[in-house]
């Protein structure tokens, strides 16, 4: 069986951090997934909010790094909770991260906001430059899965 979910899209929310009582770290934010559509003449823009979960290492790293208006890859599993309440029945979907991607940080973004403000220099030391590296969103390729699902049983 196969459960997995990839999703490119925004931060609508910051995250929101909390420790459950063995002290696993549990992080959770809005993802605004947004996709265009004809309807008649003109173009429409369809937006869906998902609610993202993150654990462990993955919940640390969103926390301390991730800020609403990033643009983000989440990698994950679907997962749908039932919750009874005076007779009444409430289902929950959302995506549990197994893997994250920082794409692109949300411009004018200031060190008040949580960003040092550390020099290039400091963090590539060799004067390397990853801005060449990052892929620009319009650059992001789509991914033909297909003929890797031949080989899943």
């Amino acid at each position: 069986m196969l459960n997995k979910i990839m999703l490119i899209g925004r931060l609508a929310t910051d995250p929101d951090s909390r420790f459950t009582p063995n002290g696993a770290q549990v992080t959770d934010f809005r993802l605004a997934v947004s996709q265009n559509r004809k309807q008649g003449e003109e173009w429409v823009e369809d937006t869906l909010f998902v609610k993202i979960t993150c654990w462990g290492y993955n919940a640390k790293k969103v926390s301390e790094g991730y800020h609403k208006g990033d643009l983000v890859y989440v990698e994950g599993r679907l997962q749908i909770k039932r919750y009874e309440k005076n007779d009444s029945v409430q289902w929950f979907t959302d995506i549990v991260a197994q893997n994250l991607q920082m794409l692109a940080r949300k411009q004018n973004r200031s060190s008040s906001e949580g960003y040092s403000q550390t020099p290039h220099d400091e963090i590539y030391p060799d004067g390397h430059n990853d801005e060449d590296d990052v892929p620009q969103e319009e650059e992001i390729e789509a991914y033909d899965f297909s003929e890797d699902l031949d080989n899943v049983i």
